[in-house]
């Protein structure tokens, strides 16, 4: 396999096609990848399932439009010469899109996609440990739940995306390696987050120096 692929995203994958009505079967969404010289950066999104038309979503989290919301934040938050040097892996932990996002199901964005990650994880663990990043960003509170159930060391951050958004990388393990971690909120909480204000410059300022690092 060549491009992003090779690091072990599925290309077909049907094992939740019995747990709801809700899901369309088959990732569909493309992993989005991108050469550098610089630290492996690994982004992490909950599912590819957006309000409105889904077949708009090409790429995971949409990085390949390069004017696209996420690609203008990284490249606010790490600089345009830290963003051109930096590896970039974008994958989401749900492949599968769904026909309503599941926040609107009601029963809340973590419990309704557990049984979907239960079956999506031996991807990421393929994707963890092929690519083997050297920083890892997760967007969302749920998503970063379901990400921290598989650290051998997830007893050391906490639950709730209060707390554990704290502007600090902290060492995590996963198998048998270990790597940078931090949740990160959504983009557009990011922006207004009053609440997280002195968090989100110390996360600012700490990827600048751990990107100077490399």
């Amino acid at each position: 396999m060549t491009g992003a692929y090779m690091f072990g995203y599925p290309r077909e994958c049907d094992r939740c096609k019995n747990l709801s009505d809700l899901i369309i079967t088959g990732p569909g969404v493309m992993p989005f990848f991108k050469d550098g010289s610089g630290p492996r950066l690994m982004l992490i999104g909950q599912d590819p399932t957006i309000y409105g038309k889904q077949e708009k979503v090409k790429y995971v989290l949409m990085l390949n439009e390069e004017n696209g919301q996420l690609s203008r934040w990284l490249t606010s938050l790490l600089g345009e010469d830290n963003y051109r040097r930096a590896k970039i892996y974008a994958t989401n932990l749900i492949k599968c899109p769904f026909s309503s996002p599941p926040s609107s199901t009601g029963e809340g964005g973590y419990r309704f996609l557990l049984p979907y990650f239960e079956n999506c994880k031996s991807h990421l663990s393929l994707e963890l440990t092929n690519y083997r990043p050297s920083l890892v960003l997760v967007f969302g509170e749920p998503a970063h739940k379901l990400f921290k159930s598989t650290l051998v060391n997830s007893h050391q951050i906490a639950d709730s995306m209060k707390y554990a958004f704290t502007g600090e990388f902290v060492r995590v393990i996963f198998a048998n390696f270990e790597f940078d971690y931090s949740p990160c909120l959504h983009i557009k909480t990011y922006r207004v987050a009053d609440t997280y204000g002195e968090k989100v410059k110390a996360f600012h300022s700490g990827i600048l120096k751990y990107f100077g690092r490399s």
